[in-house]
């Protein structure tokens, strides 16, 4: 039984990683089409996406938005948790409250949110909506992850501490926010990665003439699949590697 499990899994992880593999490959390519095997190894499409402003300007447009939109989740996310650990009633209706984003259809969200602006104006041509989006659908992943964390601390610290005069904002901030130090990096970093990512809220709530990296993408491949599309797509991959890696290990030494 335990070998078909292991080439059952080695399959599907092929599978999952086999376009990866290519999609890296042909970034490589010395030619000037998408082709594989790619014809020689060349870092051009890497050099044309560094000096291309359409593309850098899409990146750092990504990496303000998806700051902005972590900040506010992260925020909020762990002061969610630590208000949950507070309450003795209501506290299961709240969690399921607070998670209730992820189950929300994006296409539908996005829907909504644009139709929202649309009645009022002043939002129109302002990254607001979309930061704002992107941070309630990246608070649920603070909230999970912030909580977890909560539920393990030592539920004397909070009753030692009162004993001791130190009153409710004290014990958040000199007792309780310093043993969750890594669970809230680990969360801010999961909720980077998800608003970074995102581009069913941008195709509906960027301004008119900007472009985040994703939605740059998604109108470059509508164009044509080329090599500096699949060398943007690995620099996307690597880093939510990067991201998603960083985040694994602050969870686990928070753990």
């Amino acid at each position: 039984m335990r070998v078909p499990l292991i080439v059952l899994g080695g399959l599907l992880a092929a599978f999952l990683l086999l376009p990866s593999v290519l999609l890296l490959a042909t970034s490589w390519t010395g030619g000037q089409f998408l082709t594989f095997p790619p014809r020689g190894f060349s870092p051009q499409w890497y050099l044309a996406l560094l000096s291309d402003s359409t593309w850098t300007g899409a990146f750092w447009l990504s990496v303000g938005v998806a700051g902005a939109a972590t900040v506010i989740a992260t925020v909020l996310g762990t002061a969610a948790a630590l208000a949950v650990a507070r309450m003795r009633t209501g506290g299961r209706l709240l969690r399921t409250l607070f998670v209730a984003p992820v189950a929300v259809p994006v296409i539908a969200y996005a829907l909504g949110l644009h139709n929202l602006v649309q009645r009022v104006p002043v939002l129109a041509d302002s990254l607001i909506p979309l930061i704002l989006g992107e941070a309630v659908l990246a608070f649920p992943l603070v909230f999970v992850v912030v909580n977890a964390s909560v539920a393990r601390l030592d539920p004397a610290l909070r009753p030692a501490a009162a004993t001791m005069g130190a009153r409710w904002p004290t014990i958040v901030r000199r007792v309780e926010l310093p043993l969750l130090t890594g669970a809230i990096a680990a969360g801010a970093l999961f909720a980077f990665n998800a608003a970074f990512d995102e581009v069913v809220l941008s195709v509906y709530l960027v301004p008119v003439g900007q472009y985040t990296l994703p939605l740059q993408m998604l109108d470059a491949s509508r164009e044509a699949i080329s090599p500096q599309l699949t060398a943007a797509s690995t620099v996307v991959s690597v880093l939510a590697l990067v991201i998603l890696g960083g985040a694994g290990l602050l969870r686990r030494r928070a753990t």
